[in-house]
C-alpha cells in the first residue's frame, strides 16, 4: 500500500470512528435521559360560582357581562358557570335557578328579574347554606319583605330611565329648540323589573313635563321591533323621539330612521352602549346613551362572591347590604373617547 492510500485509509478510519463516537453518544444520551416528567393536572378550582341572568346569548348586551365574569374567575381560581336562556322567559330563568340550587355551589349570583319568581327559590338556596348575590336587577321592596341577599351591582333601573329621559329632553330642546311632541319607549322584554322601572323613570320625566308618552313591546327579535315601530310611527306621525332599554331596541329604531329618512326629525335616545350605538351618536342619530358598564356586572360580583368565600368579608352600607353601582352614566358626543377603550377591550358599556 502506498503512502497515500495508507494516510487516505486512516484517515477514514479516524473519521468513521469519530462518527460512531457521536452516535453512539447521542444514542446513548436518547435512551439513558430520564423521561421528562408528565404535566401537572390543571389545578382544580377552589370554589365553583354559578352567575345566572335572564340574558342568554341572543342578546349582545350580555357578552361583556360573560367574559368580566370568566376573567374575575381566572384570577381568583374560581369555577364560574354562566346560565342564561336562549329566549328571555322568567320560567327559563327560575328552572336555571333551580337547577343551579340542585349542584348545591359555594355561591349563586342571580339577575331578581322578577322577585315573585325569584323570592322563593333564593330563600331556599340562602336556608341552604348558599351565599346569594344580586346583580343587574335587585329587589326593589322594602328591606322586611326583600330576598336577604348579600350584595347587588348594577345601576338603580328606575334611576336610569329618569336619567335617560332628562338628558334626551334636554338635547332635543338643544337641537331642536323645543320639547318632543311625543315620546314612544321601546321595551324589550315585558314583564322584565329592571326595564319596567325603566320605563317607568321615563313616564314619570315625560309627564311631568307634558309631553304624551306610550309604552310599546317590540319583542327581542330586532326584524320584528323594526316593523313594530314602523308601525306605530305611521299610526302616529308626530312621534319625534323614541326610548329604547337596550341595544335589542336601540339598533332597530336606528335603522328605521336611517330607512325612512328620517334623520333630523326623529331622534333615539337608549339605556346601554356598544359600538353601533356610539357610531349612532357621532353622526347625530342617537342623542344619547346610558352606561352602565356590563363588564363590571360580571366581574365585581365574583370577586366579592370570592371575598366572602374565601375570607368572610361583607361590606353592609348601614342596615342594607352592599350596593355597587355601575351607572347610570350619561354618553353624549363630548364622552364618547370615556366609553370607547370599555366598548373596545369588552364588548360593550
Amino acid at each position: 500500500m502506498s503512502t497515500v492510500s495508507k494516510n487516505t485509509f486512516i484517515t477514514a478510519l479516524i473519521v468513521v470512528g469519530i462518527i460512531g463516537l457521536v452516535l453512539g453518544y447521542l444514542v446513548g444520551a436518547v435512551l439513558l435521559k430520564p423521561a421528562p416528567p408528565p404535566s401537572p393536572a390543571p389545578a382544580k378550582k377552589k370554589y365553583t360560582i354559578y352567575y345566572i341572568s335572564h340574558g342568554g346569548p341572543g342578546d349582545p348586551w350580555w357578552a361583556p357581562v360573560i367574559k368580566g365574569a370568566q376573567v374575575a374567575g381566572e384570577l381568583v381560581g374560581a369555577e364560574v358557570v354562566y346560565l342564561g336562556p336562549e329566549k328571555f322567559s322568567i320560567k327559563a330563568l327560575v328552572d336555571l335557578l333551580e337547577g343551579a340550587i340542585a349542584k348545591n355551589p359555594d355561591a349563586i349570583i342571580v339577575t331578581v328579574t322578577s322577585y315573585e319568581a325569584l323570592d322563593e327559590p333564593l330563600r331556599r338556596a340562602i336556608d341552604k347554606g348558599i351565599p346569594v348575590f344580586a346583580v343587574n336587577v335587585y329587589d326593589p321592596r322594602s328591606e322586611e319583605e326583600r330576598i336577604p341577599y348579600l350584595g347587588y351591582v348594577g345601576q338603580d333601573d328606575y334611576e336610569a330611565g329618569k336619567v335617560l329621559a332628562e338628558a334626551a329632553i334636554r338635547i332635543f330642546k338643544e337641537k331642536t329648540g323645543r320639547l318632543p311632541k311625543r315620546i314612544v319607549i321601546g321595551i324589550h322584554e315585558v314583564g322584565h323589573v329592571g326595564l319596567e322601572m325603566r320605563a317607568k323613570g321615563i313616564t314619570e320625566v315625560a309627564g311631568a313635563q307634558g309631553i304624551p308618552v306610550e309604552k310599546l313591546d317590540i319583542t327581542t327579535d330586532p326584524t320584528k321591533a323594526l316593523e313594530i315601530l314602523k308601525s306605530y310611527l305611521a299610526k302616529n306621525p308626530d312621534t319625534d323621539l323614541i326610548l329604547t332599554l337596550g341595544p335589542l331596541g336601540a339598533h332597530p329604531a336606528m335603522k328605521l330612521i336611517e330607512e325612512q329618512g328620517l334623520k333630523g326629525k326623529v331622534y333615539v335616545a337608549t339605556v346601554d352602549v356598544d359600538s353601533e350605538i356610539l357610531d349612532g351618536i357621532k353622526e347625530g342619530v342617537m342623542l344619547c346613551a346610558i352606561s352602565q358598564q356590563p363588564f363590571a356586572q360580571g366581574f365585581l360580583p365574583v370577586i366579592f362572591a370570592y371575598l366572602y368565600l374565601e375570607y368572610g368579608v361583607q361590606v353592609p352600607v348601614g342596615n342594607v347590604p352592599l350596593h355597587v353601582r355601575t351607572g347610570p352614566l350619561v354618553i353624549t358626543e363630548d364622552l364618547i373617547s370615556v366609553v370607547e377603550k370599555q366598548v373596545e377591550k369588552t364588548g360593550g358599556a
